[in-house]
């Protein structure tokens, strides 16, 4: 039967919408607004948001969220066709586990490299100014600028979703779960201030287990992706850092940047940043000829 919200998969269009809503939506306020009132959050960010930015930004998150549940009901449909390698069964063996929790670190890595690949095509100067320039508007983000972008943008970023199932044999719920997750790890990745080595991602749980409370070189920060809204042809990843570092597109002072942020006893606590009108005259600058 379906419900409000389930299943999780397979309930179709309208499910699906819902399912993005609620957790976009109630991640939107926990990030921006319970957060920050409840706990001392250190701001990584410099400049002032503007006037009304939240509510522009909740509203214009809405075609991306629509497009998104498409892309979801699409992949339903080829699951149902047999075209993916998509499976079902519940609850899995041990084995099944074990690959599971595999193919999320798979995933992580597809999805990053996809991402930091498409996210450089879209600065691509006639890509930037008809259709990513929309997403760079907010040059001082929040939780609720993870979505908001050009429907156009929304189809070349997710499409992702439907070439993972002819790559890996995924659960059917494992796809739908995870991708709903990464709607998560784009907004705290906008939030504003610190959360790593908080992201509950495999990598960064690993790297908290290891280092402790401090960030991994290896994985992004809030900050790495805040500097690409300041610093547009700088940090195109979204998990990892290593395709920047890779492709010389990571900031001379993010390293440096974020090492004091931590060092300062700060990590994802305290509150702070300073005005500066810089952020508006980076965004000019965001475009690849």
């Amino acid at each position: 039967m379906t419900g409000w919200l389930t299943p999780l998969y397979g309930g179709g269009y309208w499910v699906a919408v819902r399912q993005l809503a609620a957790v976009y939506y109630v991640t939107g306020v926990v990030l921006h607004y319970v957060v920050p009132a409840v706990l001392p959050v250190k701001s990584v960010q410099k400049g002032e948001r503007r006037k009304g930015q939240v509510t522009a930004e909740a509203l214009q998150s809405i075609g991306p969220l629509l497009v998104k549940a498409g892309v979801w009901t699409l992949v339903e449909q080829l699951q149902q066709r047999g075209y993916t390698k998509l499976y079902t069964g519940w609850p899995p063996d041990a084995w099944q586990a074990l690959y599971m929790l595999l193919s999320v670190v798979a995933l992580d890595y597809l999805h990053d490299a996809w991402f930091y690949w498409t996210h450089r095509l879209l600065h691509w100067r006639p890509l930037y100014i008809h259709v990513h320039a929309l997403h760079h508007t907010s040059t001082v983000p929040t939780a609720f600028t993870g979505y908001s972008f050009h429907v156009a943008e929304a189809a070349l970023v997710f499409a992702n979703e439907v070439l993972v199932c002819f790559l890996l044999p995924l659960h059917v719920g494992l796809h739908r779960a995870y991708h709903l997750f990464t709607t998560v790890i784009h907004q705290g990745g906008h939030a504003g201030y610190e959360v790593a080595p908080f992201l509950p991602t495999l990598e960064q749980l690993v790297s908290l287990a290891i280092v402790g409370p401090r960030p991994c070189g290896a994985l992004n920060t809030v900050r790495h992706h805040d500097m690409h809204h300041r610093f547009p042809r700088s940090h195109y990843s979204l998990y990892m850092t290593h395709w920047d570092r890779i492709c010389g597109t990571e900031h001379p002072k993010y390293q440096a940047d974020v090492t004091a942020h931590f060092a300062s006893g700060a990590g994802a606590v305290g509150r702070g940043g300073q005005a500066s009108g810089a952020a508006q005259q980076q965004q000019r600058h965001g475009v690849a000829g």
